[in-house]
């Protein structure tokens, strides 16, 4: 048990030094653009604890992720000024027609990069690469970001309420744990499929 009492009582510590929710706010957003899914279990401990409000732990956390997001695209067309690179998609976009296979499947493409690890760099670029329409774009990452803060905020309540009463921890700490376990567990199972794949027969 001695784990938790020093978890909770790191927590402690950071929210007496945070006490300013635009502090927090700001801490979320910065701490989004890094790990994501560390900045949502931060929000859903900081709204457990009652330092912030749930809406606006999710608002912030919300902001950071999207932002972010919108950065990969603005990255992607950014990428355009470089001219070998603009003039070679120029030539493979005459027999590809990448940019119209993203605008038709725009919201399968984003959801999906939402939540497969790997996916997000090289698909939000690639839209702001071919410029895909930015307001179509953002409507679907806002979707995507709202749908996955919320579902892990909820599995973080859930779950949290749960291990706190098994495992006699704070509920700060126990609503943080499985949005810390997804984060380390999808990466690991897709790490883990592709080393079953390349493992011999």
């Amino acid at each position: 048990m001695e784990i938790w009492q020093w978890a909770h009582q790191w927590l402690q510590t950071a929210l007496t030094g945070m006490a300013n929710p635009w502090v927090i706010g700001i801490a979320l957003v910065l701490t989004s653009f890094l790990l994501e899914d560390v900045s949502i279990a931060a929000a859903a401990a900081l709204a457990t604890h009652g330092t912030v409000t749930w809406e606006w732990a999710f608002a912030w956390v919300f902001a950071g992720i999207a932002m972010g997001d919108v950065g990969l695209y603005a990255l992607g067309l950014g990428a355009r000024r470089l001219p070998w690179l603009h003039r070679n998609y120029i030539e493979r976009q005459r027999h590809s027609g990448i940019k119209q296979r993203l605008e038709r499947h725009l919201p399968t493409a984003v959801l999906l990069a939402r939540v497969i690890p790997g996916l997000r760099l090289v698909t939000y670029t690639l839209c702001g690469f071919t410029r895909v329409p930015a307001a179509a774009f953002c409507l679907w990452v806002a979707v995507a970001v709202a749908l996955w803060t919320a579902g892990l905020f909820w599995l973080g309540a859930v779950a949290g309420e749960a291990l706190a009463r098994a495992l006699h921890i704070p509920q700060a700490v126990a609503v943080a744990l499985p949005i810390v376990a997804v984060a380390v567990i999808v990466p690991l199972l897709k790490y883990l499929q592709k080393r079953t794949k390349r493992a011999p027969a």
